[in-house]
């Protein structure tokens, strides 16, 4: 069992479908999945009351006064707990990112997109050093267009790549299906296994579980 967050100092980067996606992805493999909606907008839990996916429960209206016994009783019943953080810094989330194994910070090719990031990832190293407990990140490139890449959003991707933070390999890929989910309450898989859009998701989902699984066999 594991709990995972998805972060962001910055809203409209695809947090929230991120975090549907990845839930249901492994919902539907099997593992009891609870996703706690903690964002403002209540997209995922609006999501939830449309969806038939067994094993997912989506627990909404997660705030400050409730996270941590949230998480605590989603973990006693689950194999995932995927926590869809607020946008920006706020008391809740630190208090979340203290309880997390992974976080996932999802982040657009932009500059003003990476300087959020940067942020959400100190924002973890505080978390972590609150703990004293180690927080494994990753930053991951979100709604990026199929078959192109602007010289901006190259040079942007490189700079930050040298850096060395870690980067998932696999990037979400900007697909009418994945917007199309909130309004039908279906996701990708559910409509077509064999599309592009299951195939990022399952991507993005196998990246995700084998860096637990070494986090598991380094502990």
């Amino acid at each position: 069992m594991a709990i995972m967050a998805t972060a962001s100092a910055k809203g409209g980067v695809g947090k929230t479908t991120l975090s549907i996606l990845i839930a249901a992805d492994l919902a539907l493999d099997g593992y009891k999945v609870a996703l706690l909606d903690c964002d403002l907008n209540q997209h995922a839990s609006a999501f939830g009351t449309k969806a038939d996916i067994p094993n997912l429960t989506v627990i909404p209206a997660v705030v400050e006064q409730n996270v941590l016994s949230a998480m605590r009783q989603a973990e006693e019943g689950a194999d995932m707990v995927i926590v869809d953080l607020p946008g920006g810094s706020s008391t809740l989330a630190l208090k979340a990112l203290q309880r997390s194994n992974f976080v996932i910070v999802p982040c657009q090719a932009s500059l003003p997109d990476v300087k959020d990031a940067v942020k959400t990832m100190e924002q973890i190293a505080d978390a972590e050093d609150l703990s004293r407990v180690k927080i494994a990140r990753s930053l991951i490139w979100t709604r990026v267009l199929p078959g192109y890449e602007s010289r901006s959003a190259k040079h942007v991707r490189e700079s930050i790549e040298q850096t060395g933070l870690p980067v998932f390999t696999t990037q979400q890929r900007e697909l009418s299906a994945f917007r199309e989910m909130h309004v039908t309450g279906r996701v990708p898989r559910q409509m077509d296994e064999k599309s592009a859009a299951s195939a990022n998701v399952a991507a993005i989902t196998a990246e995700l579980l084998g860096k637990l699984e070494r986090m598991a066999e380094a502990a």
